[in-house]
């Protein structure tokens, strides 16, 4: 058999077609503002309750408040896997992300009806600069609250006055000593789960709706593992585990947590990897840059998403900006 014409040989992880869809499906627009429309009739629903007083709603920011398709064709065309102390950190502090569809209509949405948004991320803390300036492109933190996280990015306000102030949490928080009645209480702020609770109970915020794409954001339980006593341990839920923790968790979807989908990466992936059950190449651990060789056709492709910062004409791989961090 003749080579195949029009083919040249080149390497990427096995994100391709799960970012095409992403960047270029009508139906991933449609999906998320969909979903979106859902949240708000659950938010409607539940403030219908008439319980609370101080109502607040919880996102999580990449692929489901941020759109961070830009980022991952820059790893697809350099054949590298994503990492957390580089390249990731230099895509969050260039702050050029744009919206998941739907997303900014729905924050506002709340915000009209006196509803909190509060940002709860995995996001490095020592990013905070670059995703403060970020939501304030997207017009999700004001003038006054972006000038707030910047003189605390510069050490002019303390840990203590930050926390009770933000509505920006991030990963590796610094812990607080507050006052209580019973003299002064440490809170941990290292993780979502950690922060979810110092919002509740030292902010007073009640939380109506939660929303993320993974799963990980609304329980602790569909990303780590706990022995009996409620311990956390090392390892990860398998999928039999995660996926009967759904069911276990019906009735909350659509009411207490909505999801938005995320085909690239997630707790999904991890669950496959933590279990040996199969690694992706974006978080395989390798010396090697990529794991799996592609032949891709050389035809002419239109990568040119309306939501997307990246317009282009060429393949499929040639679209992705290779200027983000400039």
């Amino acid at each position: 058999m003749s080579e195949p014409s029009k083919l040249r040989e080149m390497t990427s992880h096995n994100n391709l077609h799960s970012l095409l869809f992403q960047t270029t499906s009508a139906e991933y627009i449609a999906l998320c503002v969909q979903i979106y429309q859902l949240a708000r009739h659950a938010l409607l629903e539940r403030l219908e309750e008439g319980t609370y007083r101080n109502p607040a709603i919880v996102l999580d920011l990449d692929e489901t408040v941020i759109d961070n398709s830009a980022y991952q064709k820059s790893l697809l065309v350099a054949g590298k896997n994503f990492d957390e102390k580089t390249s990731w950190r230099e895509w969050c502090n260039a702050a050029q992300a744009g919206a998941v569809p739907g997303a900014l209509e729905f924050v506002r949405f709340a915000t009209e009806r006196k509803i909190t948004p509060i940002f709860i991320t995995s996001r490095e803390n020592v990013t905070r600069k670059g995703t403060a300036q970020n939501l304030h492109k997207l017009g999700l933190l004001d003038d006054e609250e972006l000038a707030f996280e910047l003189r605390h990015d510069a050490g002019t306000v303390s840990h203590e006055e930050h926390a009770q102030k933000t509505r920006l949490f991030m990963k590796d928080m610094t812990k607080v000593a507050l006052p209580f009645p019973n003299g002064m209480k440490d809170f941990e702020l290292k993780n979502k789960f950690d922060q979810r609770v110092f919002c509740e109970l030292v902010r007073h915020y009640e939380i109506a709706l939660s929303l993320g794409d993974s799963l990980g954001d609304y329980a602790e339980y569909y990303g780590r593992l706990f022995n009996k006593d409620g311990e956390r341990i090392d390892g990860h839920p398998s999928v039999k585990g995660r996926c009967a923790a759904v069911w276990q968790d019906i009735r909350l979807f659509g009411r207490e947590f909505i999801l938005l989908p995320n085909a690239t990466y997630g707790s999904w992936l991890r669950a496959l990897e933590g279990n040996n059950v199969g690694a992706s190449d974006e978080l395989a651990k390798t010396n090697n840059p990529v794991r799996q060789p592609l032949r891709e056709p050389l035809e002419t492709f239109h990568y040119d998403g309306k939501e997307s910062p990246a317009k282009s004409v060429g393949t499929k791989l040639d679209a992705a900006p290779g200027n983000w961090t400039s």
